[in-house]
């Protein structure tokens, strides 16, 4: 009798995470049990009751969603490696954000998508902001046999765009990083292109290998550039630079 009245209804569960999650909702929450990430117990009279087990694996679930832009594809796998002991049961503790450890990153899963139709309950996200990244050219769908899909580098800006909308930062104001992205591209293109057309296979390989490498600066510039400019806001405000 005590462990029933532990377990949580739908609008509990929701009540618990949604501070961490803020837009967690309820459908939500049924999507991710109609996909078998969840498995709530059901009374019977057919409503469902979630243990504190169930609220750290969704917690789980969301963290690699928020976290690691991972699709629930490769979160299936992970929970698989949870019930096998291969990831720590401890990676599941209400609050260790810190021992929060996934593995493999994201570019380990060349084919993992996320179909269309599938946006407004894995990302709450509608499909017409969606469509209005694609219109700016900051996202692309696919066609594939199950209809659009998005690959997982569109799946990553997605998130982070609707992170930015939350702040006031809307698609039109995103059009600066693409930009910005193309001005790149086209510097990058002059560096590797003659070398990428040799018709000698390890000169191509070095090309690629100094394109990752540009890469790589550009993220380490930016990300310099931008610390530099608003650390002054910190210090105005009498705060530590947190970077």
């Amino acid at each position: 009798m005590g462990q029933d009245k532990e377990k949580m209804s739908i609008g509990e569960l929701l009540r618990l995470l949604q501070q961490e999650f803020p837009e967690l909702t309820i459908s939500k929450i049924r999507f991710l049990e109609s996909e078998g990430l969840l498995n709530p117990e059901r009374t019977p009279s057919g409503y469902r009751k979630f243990s504190q087990a169930d609220a750290q694996r969704l917690r789980f679930i969301l963290k690699l969603q928020k976290e690691k832009y991972l699709p629930l594809k490769v979160i299936r796998e992970k929970l698989n490696e949870l019930e096998s002991g291969r990831i720590r049961a401890g990676d599941l503790a209400v609050g260790e954000s810190e021992s929060f450890r996934v593995g493999e990153e994201i570019s380990a899963y060349q084919d993992a998508t996320l179909p269309r139709e599938n946006l407004p309950q894995a990302l709450d996200i509608d499909l017409s902001f969606a469509d209005t990244l694609e219109e700016y050219g900051l996202i692309c769908s696919h066609e594939g046999d199950d209809g659009p899909y998005y690959e997982r580098e569109d799946v990553k800006i997605l998130r982070i765009a609707k992170e930015f909308s939350r702040y006031g930062l809307e698609p039109r104001h995103m059009r600066m990083y693409e930009n910005l992205t193309d001005r790149e591209v086209m510097a990058f293109e002059q560096i590797i292109l003659p070398s990428l057309k040799s018709k000698d296979p390890e000169a191509r390989r070095r090309a690629l290998d100094i394109l990752v490498q540009l890469v790589n600066l550009s993220r380490e510039l930016k990300d310099q550039l931008l610390k530099n400019r608003v650390k002054e806001y910190f210090r105005q405000g009498n705060q530590p630079v947190p970077f």
